[in-house]
């Protein structure tokens, strides 16, 4: 039987490698400006106003937009994967298996360096998509709907059990005295976290982070899962549904979706991510039990609303020779998705760690997004000088190395 190769060079799809290099610039951003140490100490420490108008700004147009976006690009690429298997009668679930296993792998030893799990869940949620590859595109599509209904039925669920125990004279006490604690213990793990980071060293760092690596999987699946399930899973989904449809295989015959899906997303996606954040920022406000739950179902459906108003825009724009020209050094990002991906944590551990420069918590936001736009721009230039002698970035080649098990040749051979 026919075996699966890596895609030539030849058979990519642009506009879906530019899509992968915006979403790594989004993933740089947010991780820069947001999700550090920021976010538990933008009340304390960073309060000025830059600082927070950059992080506030990250947090309603970035913040959930660009690993959905990624989440969504990871599902396409599965259904096309499994359309060019199907074409040539070739055998699609062994290979595939043994790529999510190469993640798999790839994912432990991120948790270990830099404490994020992000592809070790990409690898599972691989697994799980496997099982539904079969399903028909109405069963899928209800899947979808379900699935970003997790969260705010999960968070109307536990808060209105704490609004039942607060309006018991009995156990109100007991709520408030449990929520104290746990603000306590948060506020020591924030302290301790930021020492470890900041002055431990490379073994207290690894130690730190290990225990993230069985967390998971001890509570799987009744705890660890809600927030993959409810925000990156549907957006697989979609991604199989949409490579089904064969809509980037086709674009120009797709352009008037991708035009309804630009501005539903706009207005959906603004709609779902201003209105929660304004309510977040009212947090300790009295606010009505339904006022949440229904911000909340907001933010469910307005994140990857937005996420898809990026897609949609840059997918019509590249339609056009100008813009085709001015986004195409983001493709040469979007060929090198993963190596790109853990050149940002090498970057994040010099810059941070206490083996590096030591700057964890050290500066807030505003220095984080100056140093996104001088990072990605020599991201960008390292990227198209790379895919122009090689046919794989490093860590691509050592994951498609594990996944057939054969060296993969790396140099372009040119005529």
């Amino acid at each position: 039987m026919p075996s699966i190769g890596p895609v030539a060079p030849s058979e990519r799809i642009e506009v879906i490698d530019i899509l992968r290099g915006w979403a790594i610039f989004g993933i740089l951003l947010v991780n820069m400006t947001h999700d550090l140490p920021w976010e538990y100490l933008i009340s304390r420490q960073w309060t000025g106003t830059a600082d927070r108008i950059v992080y506030h700004m990250v947090d309603i147009f970035a913040k959930e937009k660009f690993y959905t976006l990624f989440s969504f690009l990871f599902g396409l690429g599965f259904s096309l994967q499994m359309g060019r298997a199907a074409t040539r009668g070739a055998s699609f679930l062994p290979v595939y298996s043994r790529r999510l296993l190469g993640l798999y792998l790839i994912g432990l030893i991120q948790i270990l360096l830099v404490g994020d799990g992000q592809l070790r869940i990409y690898a599972l949620l691989g697994f799980l998509l496997l099982l539904l590859r079969r399903c028909s595109d109405r069963i899928i599509l209800v899947l979808v709907f379900l699935c970003l209904l997790i969260l705010p039925v999960r968070y109307a669920v536990t808060s209105g059990i704490r609004e039942l125990r607060l309006a018991n004279p009995q156990t109100a006490r007991e709520v408030v005295r449990e929520e104290a604690q746990e603000a306590v213990e948060e506020r020591q793990w924030e302290q301790e976290d930021t020492r470890v980071h900041s002055s431990g060293s490379f073994g207290e760092i690894i130690a730190w982070h290990a225990p993230r690596i069985l967390r998971p999987h001890l509570s799987f699946p009744w705890v660890a899962t809600w927030w993959w399930l409810g925000m990156e899973f549907p957006l697989l989904l979609l991604g199989l549904y949409a490579g089904r449809r064969r809509i980037f295989l086709n674009l120009p015959a797709h352009l008037p979706l991708m035009r309804k899906v630009m501005w539903w997303g706009l207005g959906l996606g603004l709609l779902g991510s201003f209105i929660p954040h304004f309510v977040d920022q009212l947090r300790d406000a009295a606010l009505p039990y339904p006022t949440h739950q229904l911000t909340l179902l907001l933010w469910a459906f307005g994140a990857p609303a937005l996420c898809f108003f990026y897609a949609a825009a840059i997918v019509l724009l590249a339609q056009r020779d100008s813009w085709r020209r001015r986004l195409a050094p983001l493709a040469a990002v979007g060929r090198l998705a993963l190596s790109n991906y853990i050149l940002h944590w090498l970057v994040a551990m010099f810059l941070f760690y206490s083996y590096g420069l030591g700057l964890y918590a050290k500066f807030g936001p505003l220095v984080g997004l100056g140093l996104t736009l001088l990072i990605f721009p020599l991201e960008v230039v390292l990227s198209m000088w790379w895919v122009k002698r090689f046919r794989f970035g490093p860590a691509e080649w050592l994951w498609r190395t594990l996944t057939y098990g054969k060296f993969q040749p790396m140099r372009l051979q040119h005529a």
